[in-house]
């Protein structure tokens, strides 16, 4: 079961910011549209299953 955290579009929030919580991030992905791209930014737990999301890309580990 693959989850947010392991998503490459999985971003975690500073511990040094407002709304910190433990495996809190931001899911931030670029759309494109006729008028030029833009990102979309939506807050989700990194524990959370990512098997029913049709963005989920598996990080790159080196």
């Amino acid at each position: 079961m693959a989850t947010c955290a392991e998503c490459k579009s999985f971003f975690a929030i500073p511990e040094n910011a407002d709304d910190f919580k433990p495996g809190k991030g931001d899911c931030v992905r670029e759309e494109k549209d006729q008028k030029g791209k833009y990102w979309l930014s939506k807050p989700v737990m990194g524990n959370v299953a990512a098997d029913n999301c049709k963005y989920f890309m598996k990080k790159l580990t080196n």
